[in-house]
């Protein structure tokens, strides 16, 4: 099945979406790329990077056995990141689109990627004046660990990481191990407080999980500020600073273009969906010309 581009687009924004993945591809306001983008579609269609994908069944890093029957990832040591080699990033979505909206629908069948039981997911875009708004929806007939986010990488129209400043009100973060595996919350470091805003290039490089004290985030240019506001109790940051040999449109730099904020489930509560139970989750971004 091959992909298929959709547009949706009122006078604020325009945001260009896929089916691969139920996958943000480009959003544009005020004439200017707000996040990272490949040039070339091949690059965005490789499972390992995650542009603007719909990531799961499982967010995030799990060992691979013997929790689930995963199979781990390349090179990720016995680890299975992101729902895994056969995870949603990777599948192709049925589409329906109108002007200011569009809804994915997968079904991912019992044992698919080693996950059990049956699983459908709705995965809904709706531009609501300088606000983008995706809602994940699933249920299942087996009982299944389950934590979906979004992957897009932002960076406002500016060309280096440097130039975005990130404020929320966080006091734990969660340390990881060697396999970047979640072990335990922690108070959070001087470098990483954010309350006050910070930016991101005071921070050193990060792929940690935040619990939120408010649900929300405002990351921020010159130009442009982005408050993003879910019903997650936190989100993964990733400054982008794995080098992926990726031409963007904003950026002619090949790392530290932009950053990740995935909104997520906390990764060491994970909780499994139960038949009949109906996984509801969303995340607002908002958009304003400073």
């Amino acid at each position: 099945m091959e992909s298929k581009f959709v547009v949706i687009k009122n006078e604020y924004l325009e945001v260009t979406l896929c089916t691969l993945g139920a996958s943000i591809y480009r959003i544009i306001y005020d004439g200017k790329d707000m996040v990272l983008t490949p040039e070339d579609k091949k690059d965005f269609y490789k499972s390992n990077i995650y542009f603007g994908k719909t990531i799961g069944r499982l967010c995030g890093r799990i060992v691979a056995k013997p929790y689930l029957n995963l199979k781990p990832q390349d090179n990720e040591n016995g680890v299975s990141l992101h729902g895994g080699y056969d995870g949603l990033s990777t599948k192709e979505f049925i589409v329906d689109v109108k002007p200011t909206f569009a809804e994915f629908h997968y079904l991912s069948k019992d044992g698919e990627a080693g996950y059990p039981g049956n699983m459908v997911f709705r995965v809904r875009y709706e531009l609501i004046d300088d606000s983008l708004i995706v809602s994940f929806f699933a249920m299942t007939d087996k009982p299944c660990l389950l934590a979906l986010t979004n992957h897009a990488y932002f960076c406002l129209g500016e060309d280096k990481l440097k130039n975005l400043c990130l404020q929320m009100e966080n006091d734990k973060y969660i340390v990881v191990d060697n396999r970047l595996l979640p072990v335990k919350y922690e108070s959070i470091p001087d470098k990483w407080n954010f309350t006050k805003g910070k930016n991101l290039c005071e921070t050193g490089d990060i792929d940690n999980y935040f619990l939120f004290k408010e649900k929300n985030v405002t990351l921020s240019s010159k130009k442009y500020s982005l408050n993003i506001s879910t019903n997650f109790v936190g989100t993964q940051i990733f400054t982008d600073h794995w080098l992926d040999n990726v031409k963007v449109y904003s950026s002619n730099e090949k790392l530290y273009r932009g950053v990740a904020i995935e909104p997520q489930d906390s990764q060491l509560e994970r909780k499994e969906l139960l038949p009949n139970e109906h996984y509801e989750r969303y995340i607002k971004y908002t958009f304003k010309k400073l």
